[in-house]
C-alpha cells in the first residue's frame, strides 16, 4: 500500500485489493442520503469500473455533495496520522494521464474555497500546457523566427499585440512586444488564455487545445466563464481569477 498526497492535508491511499471499510463510498454511485448516515465521506476510486465518458459527471456529482456537506454534520475524510484519508484508489496506473486528471479534479474539489480551487485549476492547466510544448520547438524557431515567419521579414510573434485598442487594426506595424513578455522570453502574467492560443501554423500540425478536452476546465468554469478565460489574452492571472469569481 502507499499514499497519494493531495493538498490541504488529505492524501489517498492506492490498494492492491478491495477494502472491507463500511464507511466507503464508492465514488460513482455517490448518494447523499447515505452519506449523511454514515457521517462520513470517504471515496472509493475504482479505475477498473469508471468510464472516461462520465468523469465530468461524478466530479460535479461530488462537488456537490461536498459543498452540502460542508454545512452539515458530517466529516470529510478520517484521521490517519497527520493527514486526513479522503479514501482509496484500486487499479491505479500513474502513467495514464486520464487517471491522473481525474485525481487531480477530485485534489481541486476538497479546497477550501471556491477562489483556491480556481487558483490550483489556473496553475495546473498553465503547467500542462506549458509541459505540452516544453524543449519541443513544434513553432520551429530558428533565427529567432518561427515557422510561420521564417520566409518573411517579419520577426512579429504571438506575444505582441495593437498598441492602440480602437484603431489598431487600421494602423500598419502598429504591433508592440506584450508588456508582460520577460526578456528570457518567458511570461510573467501567466495567462492562461495566451496559453491556449495555436496559430494556423501549428493547427495544420494538429496541436489545438479546447476547453472540453481539458478535464479541470471543462468540469469548474460555466460558458461565460469559458469564454472569458479564451478571449482575455495580455492579462495577469490575478486579474483573470478575480473575474473567473464574479461570473461564478
Amino acid at each position: 500500500m502507499s499514499k497519494l498526497n493531495l493538498d490541504n492535508n488529505f492524501c489517498l491511499e492506492i490498494l492492491n485489493n478491495d477494502t472491507n471499510n463500511k464507511a466507503v463510498s464508492d465514488i460513482k454511485k455517490l448518494k447523499l442520503s447515505e452519506i449523511r448516515k454514515k457521517g462520513v465521506l470517504l471515496l472509493k476510486i475504482n479505475f477498473s469500473f469508471l468510464n472516461k465518458t462520465d468523469y465530468k459527471k461524478i466530479l460535479r456529482k461530488l462537488l456537490k455533495i461536498k459543498n452540502i456537506i460542508c454545512n452539515k454534520k458530517v466529516e470529510i475524510g478520517i484521521k490517519d496520522g497527520n493527514k486526513t484519508l479522503l479514501g482509496y484508489v484500486l487499479n491505479y496506473n500513474e502513467t495514464k494521464k486520464e487517471q491522473n486528471d481525474f485525481l487531480n479534479a477530485v485534489n481541486a474539489i476538497f479546497y477550501n474555497n471556491r477562489y483556491e480551487m480556481y487558483n490550483y485549476i489556473y496553475d495546473n492547466v498553465c503547467d500542462y500546457l506549458d509541459g505540452f510544448f516544453y524543449g519541443k520547438n513544434y513553432c520551429d524557431f530558428k533565427n529567432n523566427k518561427c515557422g510561420e515567419k521564417i520566409n518573411t521579414s517579419s520577426n512579429i510573434g504571438c506575444c505582441r499585440h495593437y498598441k492602440n485598442k480602437l484603431l489598431g487594426p487600421l494602423l500598419p506595424n502598429n504591433f508592440t512586444p506584450c508588456e508582460y513578455l520577460k526578456e528570457d522570453h518567458t511570461c510573467s502574467a501567466k495567462c492562461l488564455g495566451c496559453k491556449l492560443f495555436t496559430c494556423d501554423y501549428l493547427r495544420k500540425k494538429g496541436i489545438r487545445f479546447k476547453m472540453k478536452d481539458i478535464l479541470l476546465l471543462d468540469v469548474f468554469f460555466n460558458p461565460l466563464q469559458k469564454y472569458y478565460i479564451k478571449v482575455k489574452v495580455f492579462t495577469p492571472k490575478e486579474k483573470i481569477l478575480k473575474r473567473l469569481m464574479i461570473l461564478y
